[in-house]
């Protein structure tokens, strides 16, 4: 599926230039748009233009209003500064290989807006759930669970090339498909590709060369697929280990293939990541 709609989600008191640095990195690889989504709270309120005496009551739900709409304003123009600091265009282009940005501001429900605009976009980036405040939260849960669209979350660390080096973790499952199948365009545009699997099931041994297999009858090179380095601890701290160890960019992987709840209460491998990662991460569930 070709990359043409990046959407970052933002909101009241949030920053979402590192996000749109990410996204303008990847736009420039593959011509795409970057949808830049202000969702403010709806608050359904209808306010009188001549307050009556005694109205009271009105005054505080006034105030979150023109707070809301003062909020927008201040991250729209935070925006158009950061377009015109990256020469980013903001109107529409008839043209596909030229890549433009949009501010898009709806009122409602963070989960919501974010599930849908997501299904119309090919891309949607998030901030560490784990790392951030509840609008963030809301996002990366509305991006993974409800989206049908691959989510790249950022890490602490954002390489100025996210493709130069893309690591696939596999184990065959059916997240890991799809995330892998999502992503061909960007695949492509990686200047080096490798896949890792945990050495302690047979079949995953052998699934990394029918993956290998898989992206080369797309036109994607895969310089080395192997299991991962004999590193101690946990599924998750191996895979981590390993990208660490190849100085990986960007880490593709599966997310929540057992249920949430055991790993958010027993601990798994996305949940590690989720905790630790250093690195961006693409995941689909």
């Amino acid at each position: 599926m070709p990359l043409r709609c990046i959407l970052v989600p933002t909101g009241p008191g949030v920053r979402p230039e590192r996000r749109l640095e990410a996204a303008l990195g990847l736009a420039k690889r593959t011509h795409a748009h970057i949808n830049a989504l202000y969702v403010r709270p709806d608050l359904q309120i209808a306010v009188p233009s001549i307050l009556p005496v005694g109205a009271a009551g009105i005054l505080p739900q006034c105030n979150d209003s023109c707070e809301a709409k003062a909020l927008a304003t201040t991250g729209q123009q935070a925006f158009e500064r950061w377009c015109a600091g990256a020469r980013v265009a903001m109107q529409p282009n008839q043209r596909l290989d030229a890549t433009f940005a949009s501010w898009n501001e709806k009122g409602g429900d963070v989960e919501t807006l974010v599930a849908l605009n997501g299904r119309v976009s090919d891309l949607i980036i998030v901030d560490n759930p784990a790392k951030a405040g509840p609008f963030e939260a809301a996002a990366f849960d509305a991006a993974v669970f409800s989206s049908g669209r691959p989510a790249l979350m950022l890490g602490e660390r954002l390489p100025d090339n996210l493709l130069r080096h893309v690591v696939i973790a596999w184990n065959g499952s059916l997240e890991g498909a799809r995330v892998v199948g999502q992503s061909i365009s960007l695949l492509h545009e990686a200047e080096q590709i490798s896949i890792i699997t945990i050495p302690s099931e047979q079949d995953r041994q052998a699934g990394i060369a029918d993956l290998g297999d898989y992206l080369h009858w797309h036109g994607v090179v895969v310089e080395n697929a192997a299991l991962v380095p004999d590193f101690t601890g946990s599924d998750g701290e191996r895979i981590l280990a390993a990208c660490h160890h190849a100085a990986a960019t960007l880490l593709v992987m599966g997310a929540y293939t057992h249920s949430r709840l055991r790993q958010a209460f027993l601990g798994g491998l996305t949940q590690h990541v989720l905790d630790k990662a250093d690195l961006p991460v693409l995941m689909a569930h």
